[in-house]
């Protein structure tokens, strides 16, 4: 395990944390756009979440490894971590 892996692995997916976010507040915002379609943007999140997670296991030159190797798991972390500052300190600001 490589420095530059583990740093590689934390911004990459700290990047696609953010990504992940611009797509969840895009949807909600065309969700409720229109009238009465709780449970479309809800089922369009679902299905967008589930291929985004498909794609970043596929993007990532991180995918051969398992999901408890250091590596992954801090960029688990930086993903994790980016998604909670923005909901929980950014939208109180």
């Amino acid at each position: 395990m490589k420095t530059k892996e583990v740093a590689l692995s934390i911004i990459l997916n700290a990047f696609l944390g953010y990504l992940w976010l611009l797509f969840i507040d895009h949807i909600v915002r065309v969700a409720n756009s229109m009238e009465n379609t709780f449970i479309v943007g809800g089922l369009i999140i679902l299905i967008g979440t589930a291929l985004f997670w498909e794609i970043v296991n596929r993007v990532t030159p991180f995918n051969k490894y398992k999901i408890t190797h250091p590596v992954k798991l801090a960029g688990f972390i930086s993903f994790g971590l980016v998604v909670v500052v923005d909901l929980f300190v950014l939208n109180l600001i």
